[in-house]
């Protein structure tokens, strides 16, 4: 079992979870989860996005370092429901879209402090010979980056053509 595995076992069993409760939220199957919890596969962004809408510290998990600052993650309810069968709560209210987009630009403002700190880590680095490896790491990030972007963008044309 790899660290991440093991710290996400541990999120797991603190949240009072199964594998299946926890592989359900994060839209993955039950023998999913236990294969990211031995270690054999490690989970994608969406999976950790929506785990850790219920509560998972996902920089604990990636990093092994307890984040202090725990921000909050909002919970979409439709979301989970389609993933876990919970019950769909109204989540289109004024104030729920002003809450969550203050929740995405506090996200947006830890991705660039963490972009930032990438790059200082890649200007500086003094082993060149795994800068392939680290190229491929930054292409996909990269293409993550540009998915999101393009959603957001038509998710915010849409909202803006519908208002008019």
């Amino acid at each position: 079992m790899n660290g991440i595995g093991k710290r996400l076992r541990q999120e797991r069993k603190r949240l009072k979870l199964t594998q299946s409760a926890l592989g359900a939220i994060g839209g993955v199957e039950a023998n999913a989860q236990g294969h990211y919890e031995s270690g054999q596969r490690l989970p994608r962004a969406d999976y950790l996005f929506r785990i850790a809408a219920a509560g998972v510290d996902i920089s604990r998990v990636v990093t092994g370092i307890e984040s202090g600052n725990r921000i909050e993650v909002p919970v979409f309810p439709s979301l989970i429901a389609s993933q876990s069968g919970f019950a769909e709560q109204d989540c289109t209210s004024a104030e729920s879209v002003v809450r969550i987009i203050g929740q995405l630009r506090q996200s947006l403002w830890v991705t660039a402090n963490a972009l930032c700190e990438v790059t200082r880590l890649v200007d500086t680095q003094e082993q060149r010979h795994d800068i392939d490896h680290v190229e491929d790491h930054l292409r996909v990030l990269q293409g993550d980056a540009d998915m999101f972007v393009a959603l957001a963008l038509a998710r915010v044309q849409k909202a803006s053509h519908e208002a008019h």
